[in-house]
């Protein structure tokens, strides 16, 4: 069994945190896309990885590598995969929510409303956990930190029988996650952006 030895991440670590996560994410096509017309785009992704690791605090769990937070992870159960207004609310992230400006907050209902949709299709009447996100910081990428997150949160889910279910919007990301013992449940394609995103799954060990 693998000892955990992530951080738990606090209030107090989330500024730290979502700058890790705006470094791990900076070439990322499918943010570039929904931000693009944003006025202030550093702003808005501040505003946006808070969302996250706020919601995680309270519905899952929201870890780092260490206090320095050079990896980041959100993991939730499976029916908090959908972030719901109400769950927004009471998780603090309802706010944010309102800082990320109107052009990207209806880019991004076209990627939770394709992601969304697809997710409860492919994981109907099973019991799951959803990887929200996980990032490192460029500095810190190819010295293990994505596996030390990842290692932790698929021991989690093997102690409790549960699949683990993401979404990823690189192809170079699937052998990372090949590697960790995921499959591409599905490839697809999200209207007006033009991107395409891999639907993937963990089968418990």
């Amino acid at each position: 069994m693998i000892k955990s030895t992530l951080y738990c991440l606090t209030k107090k670590d989330i500024p730290k945190a979502v700058e890790s996560l705006k470094d791990a994410f900076d070439n990322d096509p499918l943010w570039a896309e929904v931000f693009k017309d944003v006025p202030d785009k550093g702003k808005a992704l501040s505003a946006f990885f808070t969302i996250p690791l706020l919601y995680g605090m309270k519905f899952g769990k929201t870890c780092a590598t260490a206090p320095s937070t050079e990896g980041v992870a959100v993991w939730v159960p499976g029916k908090y995969a959908d972030m719901s207004m109400w769950g927004m609310l009471r998780s603090g992230a309802l706010l944010y929510g309102m800082k990320i400006g109107k052009e990207a907050v209806h880019n991004l209902a076209i990627v939770s409303k394709q992601t969304g949709h697809k997710r409860k299709r492919l994981m109907k009447n099973q019991a799951y956990i959803y990887l929200t996100i996980i990032g490192v910081s460029s500095s810190a990428q190819g010295k293990g930190f994505g596996s030390k997150l990842m290692d932790t949160i698929k021991q989690e889910c093997d102690n409790e029988a549960l699949s683990l279910y993401l979404e990823t919007e690189k192809e170079e990301n699937l052998s990372f996650y090949k590697k960790h013992g995921f499959t591409v449940l599905e490839k697809i394609n999200l209207p007006k952006l033009d991107l395409p995103m891999w639907l993937m799954l963990r089968n418990p060990r």
